[in-house]
């Protein structure tokens, strides 16, 4: 066996192994993070987490509400008030669902 073959036959595994394990966080779909990437689509996905988890869950206080453009723009007036949905939320979770909500179904 050549040097190069000896090395590729090290190397590819090894690649592989890296490539899985990097592969399934890159990859996360719906995910929040502090850092980098593009904003307002972490925005949209905090928001969209937050109604679900905090707003639209079956104890909250929009279960079984349908999410409907009618609907999101009564929510949209309440969330910009202090009332029950506000205080559900932190503000930043306020502004993410206000920019879930605002998003075109």
């Amino acid at each position: 066996m050549t040097f190069w073959n000896i090395i590729m036959k090290q190397l590819i595994p090894f690649i592989f192994i890296a490539l899985a394990c990097t592969s399934s966080s890159a990859f996360a779909s719906g995910s929040y993070s502090i850092s980098g990437g593009d904003q307002a689509n972490q925005a949209y996905n905090l928001g969209k987490s937050a109604f679900y988890r905090k707003l639209a869950c079956a104890g909250c206080p929009l279960a079984g509400q349908e999410l409907n453009e009618s609907n999101a723009t009564e929510w949209l007036t309440q969330l910009s008030q202090a009332n029950e949905l506000s205080q559900k939320l932190s503000t930043t979770e306020r502004d993410a669902v206000i920019v879930y909500l605002k998003t075109p179904l």
